[in-house]
């Protein structure tokens, strides 16, 4: 026996679309529902059947799938495999990376694998000194003082004097900076760089600057001693304070320095005093001939009078600001400066001492000493600012 007010299915052939019946049954349905539940409220029922019904009268007769994609999520499939030309006006307006809720979630930023730096400027005087490796703390360098006197000349059977050299020697003691860096080990492990490596490098380079620093200008005390500590032991030429005369400065300078040492020599100064120099010799020498060359290979440095010009930017400034400075150094700086090298920059990773506060520390330490050699194989440039 048949259950009243079900659903039957009549097999009518080909004749009949299985679809159109299922409606018709449907609808049927519905009008004995209507009838039967007059009475009572049925409204959320008759909502439902309208849905139902709606999507049968779809297109070919498919149903939609309540848990088919929104029209976000499609738009940032296409995008995805298209790109931005994929996507009609409606999707672009839809894919709002601005607003987190219509796709800004899923879209995550990318982060560089690099960190990037600012220069350094370092002095130069490491590459152009003498360098030496010791195996104590200090080194004593013979010098010496005074030649041996005296002409010599003498008659076939005159008297012979005696005569010999003075010596002294020179003490330089080496000194030892070391710092350490804090990182977090949770930061280590989560970085999206190498940050172990860079921080090596970190150190090499900021190492470098400050060790180049006390080279040039160092009071020796706790480090090293400056190549111009004490600038008035050198021979001088006076350069006007604006800058003015300088070009002829230079040239008195590069004569008056022994012809050995200025064989070998080079000029330090700033960039800025580089730049005036160009400047005042295009004014001065005019069609004579220049004095300054620029390299004529990458990396080569230009030419002051036929010889190397090094930026340092631990030199004064010219023109000069104020009392007196020292914009510009020329010498063989092999004979007039010496450092010593006692224990190379050594690089560790402390685990242990900050353990307990979840850190590493990155420590360095380096151990170097430098002093000015032979006074007589440089000369300065000295101007005064009253």
């Amino acid at each position: 026996m048949k259950t009243a007010n079900a659903l039957e299915f009549k097999d009518t052939g080909d004749a009949d679309d299985p679809i159109a019946e299922v409606a018709k049954e449907l609808a049927a349905l519905k009008s004995d529902l209507n009838t039967k539940m007059a009475a009572n409220d049925n409204t959320k029922l008759t909502e439902r059947l309208d849905r139902i019904e709606a999507k049968m009268n779809r297109p070919n007769g498919r149903a939609a799938n309540d848990n088919e994609p929104g029209i976000e999520t499609k738009a940032l499939n296409k995008y995805l495999r298209g790109g931005v030309g994929a996507l009609d006006d409606l999707e672009r307006k839809t894919l709002n990376l601005g607003t987190t809720t219509a796709g800004g979630y899923v879209v995550s930023p990318e982060y560089g694998k690099s960190v990037l730096e600012k220069v350094r400027q370092y002095s130069p005087l490491r590459g152009l000194a003498s360098a030496m490796t010791i195996g104590t703390t200090e080194v004593y360098i013979p010098t010496l003082e005074t030649d041996a006197d005296g002409e010599g000349w003498v008659t076939e059977t005159g008297n012979r004097t005696a005569t010999e050299p003075v010596f002294g020697q020179l003490n330089i003691k080496t000194f030892e900076n070391a710092r350490y860096i804090p990182i977090s080990q949770q930061l280590l492990e989560d970085a999206d760089i190498d940050l172990l490596s860079f921080v090596a490098g970190h150190i090499a380079k900021i190492t470098g600057k400050v060790e180049a620093k006390a080279f040039m200008i160092g009071d020796g005390n706790g480090k090293p001693t400056g190549l111009l500590n004490t600038p008035a032991n050198y021979a001088f030429v006076n350069a006007a304070a604006d800058g003015s005369d300088i070009v002829t400065a230079l040239i008195d300078a590069f004569y008056k320095l022994p012809g050995a040492y200025a064989a070998n020599g080079s000029w330090m100064m700033r960039r800025e005093t580089m730049g005036l120099i160009r400047k005042m010799a295009d004014i001065v020498i005019g069609t004579k001939g220049p004095i300054w060359s620029d390299g004529l290979a990458n990396g080569t440095p230009p030419t002051l009078l036929g010889r190397p010009v090094y930026e340092s930017i631990d030199m004064s400034l010219l023109p000069a600001t104020t009392g007196t400075t020292y914009p510009v150094v020329f010498g063989d700086m092999a004979s007039a400066y010496q450092i010593v090298d006692r224990v190379g920059l050594a690089v560790r990773t402390d685990d242990l001492t900050g353990a307990d506060n979840g850190i590493v520390k990155v420590r360095w330490r380096r151990r170097v000493g430098g002093k000015p050699l032979l006074s007589e194989a440089a000369i300065v440039i000295r101007s005064t600012k009253p």
